[in-house]
């Protein structure tokens, strides 16, 4: 998959250069959108910190299967020498080969997921540039934080918001049109031109509570600044980003009485100061935008895995 990816990329980044030297959307065709959507994806979901969260799903889903089949008989817990196999979970992982092939996938064929959000193009004309960190596209939902608990940032919930930094001085923001308004600088241009430095300084935060490892900046001799600026977040940097669960029919508002696996990213529990956007007070939250859509990248999903599972078996 990665191999397959060069021209993507070369054409990714020529979008990006668009983006970032005209700091304009309205340049972009309706086919460069969709590949920016593609790219947005692709960055979320092809990272160190992706990788890690993709292990831990496969493990928590893989012993929750062999509970399963432990309860119904199918396998036989012990293992020998007294040891029940449910007694030492935690002494092992279970793992899977390419375990971002998955992620990939979903990154690939999920344009459709997100292309119903608006787009704000920050520009920043303070003398503080934008930082980037090893993780750098975060979602948030200032909207719904304070009144749900769960399913806030998933890609098609309602009240979504993704930031992408491009540079030091563009940094893009996806949003739900439904959940807010932006008071544009130039609404054809979809540019928003701030110089509060209290603005870039909360965006730049948001890079510093999503890192994994990393971040990285333009400016000589802020290294010690940026240490200061995590001391004061350290409350807000989560050590588990991912949440997983099992949710009882009455504990989700999806349409089956089955319990269900939670599984997806936890809402930052810091949101960044952004003056120009404002919230729509007379909307109600739901884990799926626009469930037609959900349900076709579902499918589409389904086959695909069933094409390249069936080629496998043949050869």
């Amino acid at each position: 998959m990665e191999q397959s990816m060069d021209g993507l990329e070369e054409r990714h980044a020529n979008i990006i250069n668009k983006i970032r030297n005209a700091k304009s959307f309205d340049i972009l065709k309706d086919i460069e959108i969709l590949h920016f959507c593609s790219f947005v994806l692709l960055q979320r979901n092809r990272t160190k910190q992706t990788k890690q969260e993709a292990d831990e799903l496969i493990d928590n889903i893989g012993k929750e299967i062999l509970k399963a089949q432990v309860e119904t008989g199918e396998i036989d817990p012990e293992i020998g020498d007294g040891v029940n196999i449910l007694d030492i979970m935690d002494r092992f992982k279970i793992t899977k080969e390419n375990s971002l092939a998955f992620p990939m996938l979903q990154a690939l064929t999920g344009v459709d997921l997100i292309k119903d959000l608006e787009v704000v193009v920050i520009e920043n004309n303070t003398n503080k540039g934008f930082i980037i960190s090893d993780h750098p596209i975060v979602h948030d939902n200032r909207r719904f934080k304070d009144e749900v608990e769960r399913f806030l940032v998933g890609m098609q919930s309602r009240g979504l918001q993704v930031f992408v930094p491009i540079s030091d001085e563009v940094q893009i923001m996806l949003y739900d049109p439904e959940a807010y308004i932006v008071d544009y600088s130039d609404k054809q241009e979809r540019r928003v031109s701030t110089s509060s430095t209290e603005v870039i300084q909360s965006l730049n935060d948001m890079q510093m509570i999503n890192a994994f490892e990393n971040v990285f900046f333009r400016e000589v001799g802020h290294g010690g600044e940026l240490r200061e600026v995590q001391g004061r977040l350290s409350n807000h940097i989560q050590e588990e980003t991912t949440l997983f669960r099992n949710l009882e029919p009455d504990e989700h508002d999806f349409d089956t009485n089955n319990e269900i696996i939670e599984s997806g990213y936890t809402a930052p529990d810091y949101s960044p100061y952004l003056p120009f956007v404002k919230q729509y007070v007379d909307v109600d939250f739901v884990v799926e935008r626009q469930p037609h859509v959900n349900k076709k990248q579902s499918e589409f999903v389904k086959k695909l895995l069933a094409d390249a599972r069936q080629n496998a078996e043949d050869n």
